[in-house]
């Protein structure tokens, strides 16, 4: 894995409290990716690897829900973060993400993410709070749009 341009993470919010050795330490371990429409990155189930955070492009949020198979749940793109549940135990993957368009990601290896933040609670303290307001505004906008349909 090549080191991601520390740059890149300073487009995201959720980088805006860290220091530029704490996003040189995350560059180390990341790398900026661009994959093709119809491309799977995860799958539902899977030990997750890998965090994503989509610079460019679209991403579908798929769950299987048993006899009808995938169904989309969600549309990702611009600032948005995939693969978050593998950062909780039990470290899987809670859904399958698609690209629906050609992509660029950072790609943050999870393993070497969880061993900083446990090294450095005040970065792992500000990266979860990020994280999760990501999450709750993704859940409110959900909620909105079931009201609206």
């Amino acid at each position: 894995m090549m080191a991601t341009f520390p740059k890149y993470f300073r487009e995201f919010s959720c980088f805006d409290d860290l220091t530029d050795e704490q996003i040189d330490t995350i560059a180390e371990f990341s790398d900026a990716v661009c994959y093709p429409a119809n491309k799977i990155l995860f799958k539902e189930g899977e030990v997750g690897k890998k965090l994503y955070f989509l610079r460019k492009g679209e991403l579908e949020v798929l769950f299987n829900i048993g006899e009808e198979g995938q169904v989309r749940v969600d549309t990702l793109f611009g600032e948005e973060i995939a693969g978050c549940s593998a950062l909780v135990e039990p470290y899987i993957y809670s859904a399958t993400e698609k690209t629906l368009t050609e992509v660029e990601v950072l790609e943050v290896d999870n393993q070497a993410l969880r061993e900083l933040i446990q090294k450095d609670c005040q970065l792992g303290l500000l990266i979860q709070q990020q994280l999760l307001k990501k999450l709750m505004k993704r859940i409110l906008d959900f909620r909105i749009n079931l009201l609206q349909q």
